[in-house]
């Protein structure tokens, strides 16, 4: 298996065979017809990715929540002020969630990124967002930030800045040049016309969203998921 740097093209870009003209000429059912080609012979690496990511979300967050119970237990065995303890790790456990949450999405998108250039799937891609830490950090942040006060406006402005910061993590796992801001800023250029597009992408998805939650109990999403981000990740290609 290569390194990250073997997949990178020059400036720092992942390879991207397919659809990488960036002209956004492509409809929604051909990204989603391109994506099932991609995901031929990788379904297995598709779930196995994201079962593996949900797993490791979920066991910081079980970790850093079991640290604010112990030290909350701890604090009402002693004399201490156990209101003031609790809301102190509570902020810390939000923290660091905060702080990781960035560089767990850079790598989630740089693995499906991988799955939508025909076959180059690879665990190991889950983990690029720590190599860029701050980075990623930063982008989530202001990510956060920006459609927070987007939506103190309302919620239809927020949903609207939710479309035009949907490419941030894309960008940063593609180019590892690129900071959090100008990322920020290149999503905004690339989605300008193409968020009903996204939105739309989204949409087509609902119904499967539904056979999923209602008919396979919940487990038809390990396959859905991977169907959804390779999707989004040829969009990507697609209009980048």
């Amino acid at each position: 298996m290569g390194s990250l740097t073997d997949m990178m093209g020059e400036g720092g870009s992942l390879k991207t065979p397919g659809l990488s003209d960036g002209v956004g000429g492509s409809s929604n059912p051909e990204l989603m017809a391109a994506a099932r080609m991609s995901l031929s012979g990788n379904w297995g690496m598709g779930v196995l990715g994201y079962v593996l990511y949900f797993i490791l979300v979920m066991s910081f967050s079980a970790f850093v929540f079991s640290s604010v119970f112990f030290v909350s237990v701890v604090s009402a065995l002693g004399d201490g002020n156990t209101v003031a303890a609790v809301n102190l790790m509570q902020l810390v456990a939000q923290f660091a969630e905060l702080l990781v949450s960035g560089a767990f999405l850079v790598g989630l998108m740089a693995f499906f990124l991988g799955i939508a250039q025909e076959g180059a799937a690879r665990l190991d891609l889950l983990f690029v967002g720590f190599q860029r830490f701050w980075t990623s950090f930063a982008a989530y942040f202001f990510y956060s930030l920006f459609i927070f006060l987007w939506t103190l406006l309302f919620i239809v402005p927020g949903i609207i800045a939710a479309f035009s910061y949907a490419m941030v993590f894309f960008i940063i796992a593609d180019d590892r040049d690129c900071g959090a801001l100008k990322a920020l800023g290149r999503s905004k250029e690339m989605m300008a016309g193409n968020k009903w597009k996204f939105f739309c992408l989204h949409w087509r998805f609902f119904g499967w969203a539904l056979l999923a939650a209602f008919f396979t109990g919940g487990i038809g999403f390990l396959w859905l998921f991977p169907y959804m981000q390779t999707t989004f990740a040829k969009f990507y290609e697609d209009v980048k």
